[in-house]
């Protein structure tokens, strides 16, 4: 994964820890350092930050092992200053699965402090900065956190694990699109008081306030869109018309046809033979990396969906956004027969939506 660093795999699934992880340790250290802290004291933090992530995985595991029972896979897992990420394929469309997948990750949470409680309970702690952090109070620390993780975790709005419990629970007696938009409304209202919170008490609430009322928005969104799409094929949306250049043809070139036309993603085709895709930013990055006088075939990529035209269209739009491709090439008998544009495919959801809004209202 670009700007990540791969750290280990367990069940097949690659774990990464991003780049920026980095300043988090170093914001630590650079920290304890100011405040006069021991080397020793510095290195029992960042132990306990370690913990912490180690823990963050294990829940991010908890989704992913879940999804495996169900046929889905995770395609890695990503550390984050914030937390971790589980890229999961798609999310099981029937609640009770939902349910499941969704509420794993805390659960793995509650099973570590019931592990580490025996430890503890006989212990207290004041709550105070991670400076104090020791052997004496390391498990307590560890204890608390798991906890914190697991309630915060469900929190019943998007994008956190009690959001898509909550549209779980409400699926069983609505339809998808319903209850996802009633778990994305009720996130957002509490979005708002995280940011009302935050602007009196803790900063630190406004970011979380937003981050939760963004991914209400984008759930929801991505959700009404497919509920559209829902009965429709690949086949619908297929563009039999579309800009073609040949390998062989020099980057300079396809640049001017950039310039003097909409088109901003090319199929590479010689003699009816399907080569790959040359979109905008594979141009740029070859122009830049190349020259100009490089060819296509130099800087055209061939990382690219195949779909076919029978192939249900909610299901592969959100591969297109989570992949970023505007553009996936359409086979059948092993001949290209068209193409699916994001674009193409977005107009498609705004035009049937303004006409499932028609019939409603009349």
């Amino acid at each position: 994964m670009k700007g990540s660093l791969f750290i280990g795999r367990y069940a097949g699934i690659g774990v990464f820890i991003h780049w920026t992880f980095s300043i988090l340790i170093i914001w630590f250290i650079g920290s304890g350092i100011a405040k006069g802290l021991s080397s020793y004291q510095i290195l029992w933090t960042i132990l306990f930050v370690l913990s912490v992530f180690a823990c963050v995985t294990f829940h991010e595991f908890g989704h992913a092992l879940a999804a495996r029972r169900y046929g889905i896979k995770t395609k890695h897992i990503t550390l984050l200053p914030i937390g971790g990420v589980a890229q999961l394929e798609s999310m099981p469309e029937n609640p009770k699965q939902e349910l499941i997948v969704a509420i794993a990750g805390p659960a793995v949470n509650f099973v570590i402090v019931a592990i580490l409680f025996p430890f503890v309970y006989d212990q207290s702690f004041e709550t105070e900065s991670l400076a104090n952090i020791n052997p004496g109070n390391f498990l307590v620390y560890l204890f608390s956190v798991n906890i914190v993780l697991a309630v915060f975790n469900l929190i019943p709005a998007f994008p956190m694990d009690g959001g898509r419990v909550l549209r779980a629970l409400l699926s069983f007696s609505f339809g998808r699109a319903k209850a996802t938009k009633v778990a994305a409304t009720l996130g957002q209202f509490l979005a708002f008081g995280f940011v009302l919170l935050g602007l009196f008490y803790n900063p630190f609430l406004v970011l979380i306030g937003v981050f939760i009322f963004l991914g209400a928005q984008s759930e929801n969104a991505m959700v009404q869109s497919q509920s559209v799409l829902k009965g429709y094929f690949v086949r619908d949306v297929l563009m039999r018309e579309f800009a073609t250049i040949s390998p062989s043809d020099k980057l300079a070139d396809v640049a001017k046809i950039l310039l003097n036309s909409q088109s901003t993603d090319f199929v590479v085709m010689e003699n009816g033979k399907f080569y790959g895709i040359l979109n905008r930013s594979n141009l740029l990055k070859g122009i830049s990396e190349k020259g100009s006088d490089a060819l296509v075939s130099q800087a055209m990529t061939n990382s690219y969906t195949v779909l076919r035209p029978d192939l249900a269209l909610d299901k592969i739009y959100p591969e297109m956004k989570v992949k970023g491709q505007s553009l996936m090439p359409v086979i059948e008998n092993e001949q290209l027969v068209g193409v699916v544009d994001a674009e193409n495919v977005m107009e498609f959801i705004l035009l049937n939506e303004s006409v499932r809004s028609s019939q409603e209202r009349f």
